[in-house]
């Protein structure tokens, strides 16, 4: 029995470097400390960790909060060598200054990738001073934090991805933060604070998802960008400017696409637009949009519907609507004028569509359902194989 625990214990301590540093990479870091139980040769492994993730696991089976600290301070204190990432998840004891000191000892660690996400319901905590010290960052998540850069900050040179939610920050200094990333290629902002004008020069943005509330948004410098995710939780004050001035938003906004594949939008956003001047095409064609996804749209809405058909009208090398443009799926279809011209337009101008189902809302007459699926089947269609289905007797 003593030899066969000697020679476990030595192809434990004997293990290859490389298969050492896997084994503590993918382990929780709770579990990555107890690995110095292991052996003699173990001891100081989990030291050299690339990254240290502070995360529901970790604070799983401690409830003393002030043990907690202290653990994460020896961890932090005893780790030795570069450090690539680090990780702080839902903290059990809210914002304290104790956030700042960890923050700090991170100076001297090289690291690239940097996210902190507090928990929903205490307090926003405010990024410390030298946290824009890290120059060297590649990555930065924040959630629930306040954000003031001091005047001295001039951006993270190597930052290429940028992920924000719940921060309370200006939309000016946002814009500014953004420009000051000029290697920036993915962009989310979600649930900040109220933007009422948002200007982003990121030349190299490829990804840009927002969620949340502004007025206007413009795209100064964005040649590179390919997928576009627009969530509007409430648009501002767009209808009660003067026409020229609501043209202004959407004239600004989709030229300054020349490179975009994938777009979502929400429906509030194309009704955040004047509608009552919607035009037959863009200003622009946007040439290389693949997908587009249209979320919330109302298609008994003659503002939404629209914008809708202006939309595709501009982009003649589409490739898929919501799903996809070989199928098409309508629901909750009232036969309203709108939604007939809509149909009317897929089927004339989708080569590919192979079959669009169409669902009547509930409660609509058998003679009225009809009628409707009579016109709809007798429209022309540019694809030869596109089938139209439509269910007349839809279930609730």
């Amino acid at each position: 029995m003593k030899r066969n625990k000697r020679s476990t214990s030595d192809v434990i301590s004997n293990l290859p470097s490389n298969v050492t540093k896997n084994i503590l990479k993918d382990l929780p870091l709770r579990e990555a400390v107890r690995t110095s139980i292991l052996s003699s040769k173990w001891r100081y492994k989990w030291k050299k960790l690339p990254q240290l993730v502070f995360d529901d696991t970790f604070f799983l089976k401690v409830r003393d909060n002030e043990k907690l600290k202290a653990v994460i301070y020896q961890v932090l204190l005893f780790h030795q060598g570069p450090l690539m990432k680090f990780e702080l998840w839902y903290p059990p004891f809210g914002s304290c200054l104790d956030i700042n000191n960890w923050i700090f000892i991170l100076l001297t660690k090289n690291i690239q990738e940097f996210s902190f996400y507090l928990e929903a319901g205490f307090p926003y905590h405010e990024i410390p001073r030298h946290l824009y010290s890290l120059l060297q960052l590649r990555e930065l998540n924040l959630s629930y934090c306040i954000l003031k850069p001091p005047p001295t900050f001039k951006g993270f040179s190597r930052l290429v991805n940028l992920d924000f939610c719940h921060v309370n920050i200006s939309s000016k200094m946002c814009g500014l933060f953004i420009s000051n990333c000029p290697l920036l290629e993915q962009l989310s902002l979600r649930h900040c604070a109220d933007f009422d004008s948002l200007e982003i020069n990121a030349p190299n943005l490829k990804y840009f998802d927002f969620f949340g509330i502004f007025v206007s948004v413009s795209l100064e410098n964005t040649p590179l960008l390919a997928e576009i995710s627009v969530t509007l939780i409430s648009w501002g004050t767009t209808r009660d400017k003067e026409p020229e001035e609501a043209d202004s938003e959407w004239v600004k906004f989709f030229p300054s696409l020349p490179a975009i594949e994938k777009m979502n939008l929400h429906g509030a956003f194309l009704e955040s637009f004047a509608a009552y001047n919607v035009p037959e095409r863009l200003p622009c064609t946007l040439n290389q949009l693949k997908v587009l996804i249209l979320y919330d749209v109302c298609y008994s809405n003659l503002d939404h519907v629209s914008w809708a058909l202006c939309l595709l009208r501009s982009s003649p090398n589409l490739r898929k609507l919501r799903s996809t443009l070989r199928e098409v799926e309508i629901l909750h279809f009232s036969g309203a004028e709108p939604e007939i011209h809509f149909v009317k337009m897929l089927l004339a101008h989708s080569k590919v569509l192979e079959r669009m189902k169409i669902l009547h809302e509930y409660g609509i007459s058998d003679e009225k359902g009809f009628a409707i699926s009579k016109e709809l089947i007798r429209f022309p269609r540019t694809s030869p194989k596109a089938e139209v289905i439509v269910d007349v007797t839809p279930d609730g």
